[in-house]
């Protein structure tokens, strides 16, 4: 009897394509025009640190400015899909990835890359979620890619409710967010 051999990595790889096949890359909605400042601490197991921040946002398109008390240590992070550079003074780094620049720079883990769908109350459309609203119809918890957010706080107002207090949390790396204002685009609304 002749036994066909079969190389298992050619298997995995023909189930592999087949899955992509089956699972197309889902594609997001413009992000919009939106921005605003506030005050963020995050913390690991061996450091913790707080900043003001300023996030400006032009779909896929941003602008991060980072700052200590009375402006020290200022830095600018620009980016858009598959590009990011963090500016320090005369120093640049750069990624493929906000996520990614952040912990080669700083070795902290944060989801900066989902933090800019929770700032808006949303969850990340690329990866799993789960949603809870609270009594007043508003998201009060997302929990994705291992990580759990807290929303305890919303601006309340005619143009629409954008969340004011913000903390997320996963495997001993923590933040929180506490925005001081708002400005988002009349058609974004």
């Amino acid at each position: 009897m002749n036994c066909l051999r079969v190389n298992p990595a050619i298997v995995l790889l023909a189930l592999l394509l087949s899955a992509c096949s089956l699972n197309p890359i889902k594609t997001t909605e413009p992000l919009g025009h939106w921005s605003f400042s506030g005050k963020m601490a995050v913390r690991n197991a061996t450091e913790a640190s707080s900043f003001n921040v300023v996030w400006q946002q032009a779909d896929d398109q941003y602008t991060i400015e980072l700052s200590g008390p009375l402006g020290q240590g200022a830095v600018t992070v620009i980016g858009e899909p598959g590009s990011v550079e963090l500016q320090r003074g005369d120093d640049r780094w750069s990624s493929y990835s906000l996520n990614a620049l952040v912990y080669e720079v700083t070795e902290m883990d944060l989801p900066l890359e989902h933090l800019k769908y929770w700032v808006r109350a949303l969850p990340d459309p690329t990866a799993p979620h789960e949603l809870q609203r609270n009594s007043t119809n508003l998201v009060s918890t997302i929990d994705q890619s291992g990580w759990h957010v807290e929303i305890s706080d919303y601006f309340i107002t005619e143009q629409g409710n954008q969340p004011r207090k913000l903390a997320f949390s996963r495997a001993g790396n923590s933040g929180k967010l506490v925005i001081r204002q708002w400005t988002i685009a009349s058609n974004d609304r």
